[in-house]
This record gives structure tokens, C-alpha cells and sequence, in this order.
């Protein structure tokens, strides 16, 4: 059994288990058999997810885009290529002899949130000061106090290892790609490319 197959039967293992819990609530009234069902559901969901972000083909870690300012108006294909050479097969048609355009690299971001604890403790003391009025002040002050500056750096690494892994676990990636600042430039002269 291949791993396709196994996350099948999990899935199916999974939605089994949600319908029996309906069952169960249907017969019973009880709520608590309805929190399973979702819960069930929902991991089989995610399980469904994950699988389809493994199946898709992964981009190469360096695509390609062609900007220009001689391309014409109608030419707003913003997409990513292989090669250079497949962008510009792309611009070609949108293109006159003596035209210059440009390919510019791209690369994957591997930008990933960041939990910025100053930004959270203001939250926070946003939060008392609603609840709590004036009165939340002397936590407010012992909150953002020297005397928790370590235990607020401590707070912002443990937040940020938390995030880390839940971004792992669900595989939750950037996805766009970004200029890597190498770009080549060609002339068409109405049939080739010729790099400059």
C-alpha cells in the first residue's frame, strides 16, 4: 500500500468515525457527539489538503518573468516560467522588431509571519484598558515594565516556535515568488532574441 492509498483510508477512516458520531447524536441528543463529527471532518479536511499540496508538482526553486516597456498595452501576463527562454517565447507575439525587453529572476519568498511581542503587549494593554479602565494601569505599567524584559523576550521566542511549528505542520508557505535582483535583457529583431 502506497502512502496515497494509506491517507485514503484515513480519510475515509476519519469521515466513517463523523458519520457514526452523527449517529450517535441522532439518536442521543447529545452535543458532545456532534464536537467529534467535526472534529473528525476537520482532520480529515486537513488531512485532504495536505495530500493535494504534495501531489502538485513543485515550482523550481527560480522562475522567470519578462517586463518591458516596449511590450504592448494588451500584454499583462504577469506568470512565471522554467527558463528564460520560455518567458520570452510567451512575450513574443506582444513584440516589433527592435523591441527591448527584460527577464527578470525570481525567486521562492521564504517570508514566514513573525509574532512581534512589543506589538502584542500594546494589544494587550489596549485589551486591560477596555476591560478594566484606569484600573489597568498598574498591570499595563508591570507589563511594559524593564522588569519584564526578559520575560517578554522569553514570551516572544516561545510564541514564534509555536507559530513556526504550526506553520510546518500545515505546510503553510509564502507561495509568491520575488525579484532576486539578476535580470537579462534581449532585443528582438522580429524573429530572435539577442541578449545585450
Amino acid at each position: 500500500m502506497n502512502n496515497k492509498e494509506v491517507s485514503i483510508n484515513k480519510v475515509d477512516e476519519l469521515v466513517n468515525r463523523a458519520q457514526l458520531a452523527i449517529n450517535d447524536w441522532q439518536c442521543s441528543g447529545d452535543v458532545d457527539y456532534v464536537h467529534k463529527a467535526y472534529a473528525n471532518l476537520q482532520q480529515a479536511a486537513i488531512r485532504l489538503t495536505l495530500s493535494r499540496q504534495a501531489a502538485k508538482p513543485k515550482k523550481s526553486e527560480l522562475m522567470y518573468s519578462v517586463i518591458g516597456d516596449t511590450l504592448a498595452a494588451d500584454y499583462e501576463n504577469l506568470d512565471l516560467y522554467d527558463t528564460p527562454e520560455e518567458a520570452l517565447k510567451e512575450a513574443k507575439d506582444f513584440l516589433k522588431a527592435g523591441d527591448i525587453v527584460t527577464v527578470l529572476e525570481m525567486a521562492e519568498s521564504g517570508w514566514q509571519p513573525y509574532i512581534c511581542i512589543d506589538s502584542l503587549l500594546e494589544e494587550f494593554q489596549d485589551q486591560a484598558f477596555t476591560e478594566g479602565g484606569e484600573a489597568s494601569e498598574p498591570w499595563s505599567d508591570f507589563i511594559a515594565s524593564k522588569a519584564m524584559t526578559a520575560a517578554a523576550d522569553e514570551l516572544e521566542d516561545e510564541l514564534n516556535n509555536v507559530l513556526k511549528r504550526w506553520l510546518e505542520k500545515y505546510q503553510v508557505e509564502a507561495g509568491w515568488y520575488k525579484e532576486t535582483g539578476k535580470e537579462y535583457r534581449y532585443s528582438f529583431d522580429g524573429i530572435d532574441f539577442i541578449r545585450l
